[in-house]
């Protein structure tokens, strides 16, 4: 049972907390119907992306068997069978179509193209430079627009760049590691167009960016909600940008941005204080 939850990726899981992103900055907190769609729009979001995990796992069996974390991957070690795969992919699916159906239609059409784009990346876009990185930002742009449709409200538009700049910053993050593993880039043609240098500068200016985008929402928001100290917040969210370039740059981490989280008590730590201070001064 192990091999099969782990080919559909549980710590990755924890991306499609961005669907919730509409509920808290559109002030929907306290609206136990929003709590209902928003998790809906999650689970869904979720299941869709673990067929997209195992499609993409039987695709890149091969490039997965050379790197020394993928390598452990169901597919990749053997634990799991291709007639497995597709049969739980299959079952994926049906829980995705059944779950979409009690959502908004735009949500439907956000997994159509988050397929889509998912079906593009696994063919070509991924041996594309920079273009894989944008890639993976529009992926996490989506996650906040399903949690947007499934409640019919609409965000700052600033929140939405701001997740789109720090979705690159994890990228290009996670590109610098992959670049430093001897041998791998042989095997995956975009590295080959990457270097330390240029990614150094790409996750310089987009975590500045990140920050900026981030300055600019809280200060929008306290004028609407009376209260400056939302801008404090951006604290927090130096704190866990900055950890992350530790990780990166000193730690030799962030092949796995998710689990750089996951295992770092003081991101958890600062992640936490984020949401309960937030949460604290919107209430007001």
């Amino acid at each position: 049972m192990h091999r099969y939850l782990k080919l559909v990726r549980p710590k990755q899981w924890i991306k499609n907390a961005f669907v919730f992103a509409p509920l808290f900055f559109a002030h929907q907190f306290t609206n136990m119907n929003g709590w209902y769609f928003s998790l809906l729009a999650a689970c869904g979001f979720l299941c869709v992306s673990c067929v997209v995990y195992i499609v993409n796992d039987m695709k890149d069996i091969t490039e997965d068997r050379l790197h020394p974390v993928k390598c452990l991957r169901p597919l990749a070690a053997g634990t799991v069978t291709m007639t497995q795969a597709v049969f739980l992919a299959c079952i994926a699916a049906v829980f995705t179509t059944f779950i979409l159906a009690k959502l908004p239609k735009e949500c439907t059409y956000i997994a159509a193209v988050y397929v889509g784009l998912n079906l593009c990346y696994t063919l070509f876009l991924k041996r594309v430079a920079i273009i894989d990185v944008f890639f993976i930002a529009f992926c996490y742009v989506l996650r906040v627009l399903m949690g947007c449709y499934a409640l019919k409200v609409t965000v700052s538009p600033w929140i939405i760049l701001t997740t789109f700049l720090l979705s690159l910053f994890l990228g290009f993050g996670k590109r610098y590691h992959e670049v430093g593993i001897v041998g791998y880039n042989q095997h995956k043609p975009n590295l080959r167009n990457y270097n330390r240098d240029l990614l150094d500068r790409l996750v310089t200016i987009c975590g500045g960016a990140t920050l900026i985008t981030y300055a600019i929402y809280t200060a929008e928001i306290s004028h609407q909600i009376g209260h400056v100290e939302i801008v404090y917040t951006l604290a927090f969210v130096a704190f866990g940008l900055f950890r992350y370039l530790q990780s990166v740059y000193v730690m030799h981490e962030g092949g796995e941005p998710e689990n750089i989280i996951i295992k770092d008590r003081l991101q958890l730590a600062n992640a936490a204080l984020w949401l309960i201070t937030t949460l604290w001064i919107l209430s007001w």
